[in-house]
């Protein structure tokens, strides 16, 4: 939010404090209002005075341009070169000389144009980014002061502050509620500038318009009054500065009273027109389902029911607290106006801007918590502006619906909780002092050193006693807790075995050259179902995938109302954002929880999940081929499993894998008996249809089922003194066949000898029958006991091929 520190001085009395905003912004950053910007506008405008043209004479060598010799206030004519048609001798001009930097860094410097010097430039409005288009230099009035500077003379020397406002400070939305925080800070009174207006006697608010609240409890308070004969138009220069320094759009007068006043008080309110008004009534209502409405920026809504509006006798005219209707707003024919400030329950606007995908200013205030004890103040303020800019006769009444004032409960404080929550010694006086400046009430409890405090209605934060500690601290700063190490009591306690292995299993997808992602525990349904496709799927490969995803009864916005699932919707879009950003290569992973509906409620399990993508290559390395990342990856997971000591993984085809992935590249891994997960390639269709460039990978795991059986025991094996011997093996086979398989009888035939055995050699072609390959192993053998001798090997061999053959009726090659 941005604040300005001229329109904040208007709540507070001058001081060296306010002066310096630096200063300010680092002490408003200290007590938990982060200052993110500061921003000097008058800087904007260094060199850029007002002059007045003393003698303007034709140019010499061009017809266009004029020579004007101007007054800047130093005692000493400037003579500038000048193409505006609009300018003549006795003008008031904006000057901009040289050193100058406009809008747009466009330097001013020195020059020569056409053989002519020129020093500095005649600006428009456009120039100095006052308005997009101009017609010629600006010209000021009459009595426009000769060598002031421009943004002292135009209003805008001032200094903006961009602040992030907490969502439970409420309180600090608006200048006034700033004013507030600076003030206890440096111990400054507040400023209640006085609103005067005069009304006519005659005009009762009660007889034009009827009022009508049905539901009280999310509007418990309402107000409104008549303004009658007022003129729509441009705001006066005061209105649309103010405005302007906080980043606001003038509208017109009528409109930007109320925004002034939503930014001055933090209360935000609605003009409606009064002839707008069918019936002469204003109902506060719940919504029923299925009705529309039709809003000032012409999106039609499909209400739901139950959201807070405000109605005439026939239509909805705005959803209260977060945005009008088409038909209710002001506009240029507008003669009476109807103002409304109410208090509404934050709870039901803050559903309402949800429901409907409405961020609007009034919405973000109302949704944190208004004061409802400023409802009036804000009232009567924004109709004495409207008089001041639009003209106007204001009612002498008003309608004021509040029948059940709310009330804040008296906090028990004990001095002492103070200090011990903090770690230094704290005073009652100095507590007491403290807890004033914040606009607390305090009491003296029955007991001693005990305090009562009533926390004034705008700071809906303060409800405990801690809370009040909080703002101790706070305000006192925090840098006044000394350093102190805390008395270790207790023994250290033993560590959670569950975590210790989700530990564990990090650190091993780290050490297999992954890098984590963390990700959002709750996703778009939407996008979570184009992603996943058929969860029946996922459960032939031991993932048990629900497929009715856990909705959340509030969502944040439609791309987090249901929780996940899987991980893959939050791995795709990590490689979404990555290959969009130009990172060619990357290997990612994430250990997190999904969830289910389950027997007794709602159930998580734990899954890892694998994402790779590109292939690493330099000048001396070969293209990747697509299918590369596949077999990296999976070779990257048979490092995981191996050093959780698994030894037997299989590799077993997905039958029917859902259509985000390659049916040829998807397998599902199998251990100990059950299907664990799968890897499996990303579908080109879907790669092309998302511009990736590169292949892609996908892996999901049960992290339970992996770590069963976890941590296990490393079982001694001494070193064999005798020596190890290597013999290779290729075998034709049909292409259908599977490696791993021939892999397997190898490993039976050969016996507790056979230390290893893998692929090494793939050929296809030749003089190989059609639909065959031939696939060369490379065993390695070695007896604890003795030397093989080369009988033994050859029986070996012999005993291998006859058992392969036999088997799987393959012959070697």
């Amino acid at each position: 939010m941005k604040i300005s520190l001229s329109w904040l001085k208007t709540h507070l009395p001058t001081s060296a404090h306010i002066a310096s905003p630096q200063e300010l912004a680092e002490r408003l950053t200290a007590v938990g209002l982060e200052v993110e910007a500061v921003e000097d506008k008058a800087a904007q405008f260094a060199h850029v005075v007002v002059g007045q043209i003393q003698k303007l004479e034709k140019h010499p060598n061009a017809d266009r341009l004029t020579v004007c010799q101007l007054d800047v206030g130093d005692g000493e004519l400037k003579q500038i070169v000048c193409g505006a048609k609009n300018h003549k001798q006795g003008d008031k001009v904006v000057v901009t000389l040289p050193g100058a930097v406009l809008p747009g860094d466009f330097a001013i410097k020195k020059s020569k144009i056409r053989d002519v010097e020129s020093s500095g430039m005649l600006a428009s409005e456009s120039e100095l980014g006052l308005k997009k288009e101009s017609e010629g230099i600006l010209i000021l009035p009459a009595d426009a002061p000769v060598g002031e500077s421009f943004a002292k003379y135009f209003g805008l020397e001032d200094v903006t502050l961009e602040i992030n406002v907490t969502p439970n400070r409420a309180d600090c939305l608006s200048h006034l509620g700033l004013a507030r925080e600076v003030g206890s800070l440096y111990q400054l009174a507040l400023i209640e500038p006085p609103i005067e207006m005069q009304m006519s006697k005659a005009m009762k608010t009660k007889e034009r318009v009827a009022l009508e609240v049905l539901d009280k409890d999310q509007a418990p308070r309402y107000s409104g009054r008549w303004i009658k004969g007022v003129k729509v138009g441009p705001s006066p220069a005061w209105l649309r500065q103010r405005l302007e320094s906080v980043g606001m759009n003038s509208i017109n007068n009528i409109v930007d009273v109320t925004n002034f006043v939503m930014m001055d008080l933090g209360q935000p309110l609605h003009a409606f027109d009064l002839a707008k008004i069918e019936g002469n009534k204003v109902i506060v209502s719940g919504a029923e389902p299925g009705e529309k409405m039709t809003t000032l920026d012409g999106t039609e809504l499909t209400l739901g029911g139950g959201e807070l509006c405000i109605r005439n006798v026939k239509t909805i005219m705005c959803l209260a607290g977060v945005i009008g209707g088409k038909d209710s707003g002001v506009t240029d024919s507008t003669t009476d106006v109807f103002i409304e400030s109410a208090h509404f329950s934050l709870e039901s606007v803050r559903r309402t801007a949800r429901r409907h995908g409405l961020q609007t200013d009034s919405a973000y205030r109302f949704s944190r918590g208004t004061d409802p004890g400023n409802v009036i103040r804000a009232l009567d303020l924004a109709c004495s502006l409207i008089q001041k800019v639009a003209g106007g006769e204001i009612a002498a009444d008003h309608w004021d619906f509040y029948p059940r004032p709310i009330e804040r409960a008296p906090i028990r404080l004990e001095v002492s909780t103070v200090g011990e929550r903090l770690g230094y010694p704290v005073s009652e006086d100095d507590l007491s002092q403290v807890l004033l400046s914040l606009g607390c009430k305090i009491s003296k409890g029955q007991d001693k050193g005990v305090l009562e405090v009533l926390a004034p209605a705008y700071r809906l934060d303060l409800e405990q006693d801690v809370d009040l500690v909080e703002e101790y601290g706070r305000i006192k700063g925090y840098d006044q807790i000394p350093e102190t190490l805390p008395p270790l009591n207790y023994a250290p306690l033993s560590q959670d075995k569950a975590y210790g292995l989700e530990v564990r299993m990090a650190l091993l997808a780290r050490q297999a050259g992954f890098s984590q992602a963390v990700n959002f525990g709750f996703v778009s349904s939407a996008f979570q179902s184009a992603v996943l496709g058929s969860v029946e799927s996922y459960r032939s490969v031991g993932l048990d995938t629900d497929a009715n995803p856990i909705k959340l009864q509030n969502p944040l916005s439609d791309e987090y109302d249901v929780m996940r699932v899987s991980l893959l919707p939050g791995l795709i879009r990590n490689l979404l954002h990555n290959a969009r950003h130009g990172l060619e290569f990357g290997r990612l992973f994430e250990l997190g929880y999904v969830f289910r509906h389950g027997p007794d409620g709602y159930d998580q399990k734990l899954r890892l999940g694998l994402l790779g993508w590109g292939e690493l290559s330099g000048l001396w390395q070969p293209k990747a081929s697509d299918s590369s990342v596949f077999f990296d990856v999976k070779a990257r997971v048979e490092g995981i499993c191996a050093k959780l000591l698994i030894s037997q993984v299989q590799f077993n085809e997905w039958a029917e894998p859902p259509k985000l992935f390659h049916p040829g590249q998807a397998a599902g891994i199998f251990i100990e008996g059950r299907h664990v997960g799968f890897v499996a390639s990303v579908h080109p269709a879907w790669l092309e249809e998302n511009k990736i460039r590169w292949p892609v990978v996908l892996a999901e795991f049960d992290a339970e089922a992996l770590m069963r059986g976890q941590p296990r025991a490393v079982r001694y094996k001494p070193i064999s003194k005798f020596p190890a011997v290597e013999r290779d093996l290729a075998f034709v086979m049909p292409k259908t066949l599977r490696s791993q398989d021939v892999q397997r009888e190898i490993q039976k035939a050969a016996g507790v000898s056979l230390q290893s055995v893998r692929v090494f050699d793939v050929f296809e072609g030749g003089n190989l029958p059609e639909g065959h390959i031939s696939i060369a192993y490379r065993m390695v053998f070695q007896n604890p006991q003795s030397t093989f001798t080369e009988n033994e090997l050859s029986d070996l061999q012999s005993q291998i091929v006859n058992a392969v053959e036999k088997k799987l009726g393959i012959r070697v090659r």
